[in-house]
């Protein structure tokens, strides 16, 4: 398969491509832009920024609706690689990765998250990048079919203020300090929405598994936001606000930090 000529926006997910999240950004983001949709074939959340490294991967193009968009058969990262690489003739403005079925806050979530480790895959390439989630109750009623099309209207709204924030990243020279952009949207956010400019919420999400017939799955908790911190992600979408949050690929700590675990260490090697 070559390369689809170019792009301004290369978009993303980690749900897969018939997640209720992809369709309704991939249709407002390409009313003003031309995207390249590039997704998951199957769902993989919390696979982070993992490559595909032991598989071959395969790319198939599809409609979604009305519109192309191309498959793989591995990670949101792998997406992203394959995106800049060879299927895109020049690297896109932007990538923007979402919007994922459900919020990620807090450092334990962001570390797992594919939606997020999509958007850090396209920063370490110098390409901006904005990894957006929405939350959704624990325990909506009625149930929400995260899977069914006819729930696509559920996302209208959060894709709506996504095309808002990406245009204003596309048109703006913003400050540096920073590699991604990683948005949370309350479920019953407006355009209108106050927004709130955040630090990740800094605690566990407990244990992550139920052992049953002597293996153990998966069992996520749900997102809560009890005893958050002002001024963290968890805060701000509990209040009602669309949490954004800036995040770094340096991985450093200051340099009295580095000075000091020196000296420690020094002291007793």
């Amino acid at each position: 398969m070559g390369p689809r000529n170019t792009a301004d926006i290369l978009l993303t997910n980690d749900d897969g491509y018939s997640s209720i999240g992809f369709y309704p950004v991939l249709h407002e983001l390409s009313r003003h832009h031309t995207v390249c949709a590039v997704a998951p074939e199957t769902q993989q959340s919390l696979v982070g920024k993992s490559i595909t490294a032991h598989n071959h991967l395969s790319v198939e193009e599809r409609l979604l609706e009305d519109l192309p968009i191309l498959t793989v058969s591995g990670t949101p990262a792998d997406c992203v690689q394959l995106g800049l690489y060879h299927l895109l003739e020049r690297k896109p403005a932007m990538v923007v990765s979402g919007i994922n079925l459900g919020v990620n806050l807090g450092h334990g979530y962001i570390l797992s998250s594919g939606t997020i480790g999509a958007a850090m895959e396209a920063a370490i390439d110098g390409v901006r990048a904005v990894a957006v989630s929405m939350h959704i109750p624990p325990d909506p009623e009625p149930r929400i079919d995260l899977f069914d099309r006819n729930n696509f209207p559920l996302y209208e709204t959060a894709a709506a203020i996504t095309a808002k924030l990406v245009d204003i990243l596309l048109n703006t020279e913003l400050c540096n300090g920073f590699d991604l952009l990683s948005v949370n949207i309350p479920f019953d956010a407006t355009l209108g929405t106050e927004f709130e400019v955040t630090t990740p919420y800094r605690a566990s999400y407990g244990r992550l598994f139920d052992r049953a017939d002597g293996t153990f799955r998966i069992s996520l908790p749900p997102a809560r936001f009890e005893s958050t911190v002002p001024g963290t992600d968890a805060h701000a979408v509990a209040a009602g606000r669309i949490s954004i949050t800036p995040l770094s690929l340096e991985l450093l700590v200051p340099q009295d930090t580095l000075r000091t675990l020196d000296r420690q260490l020094r002291n007793h090697w």
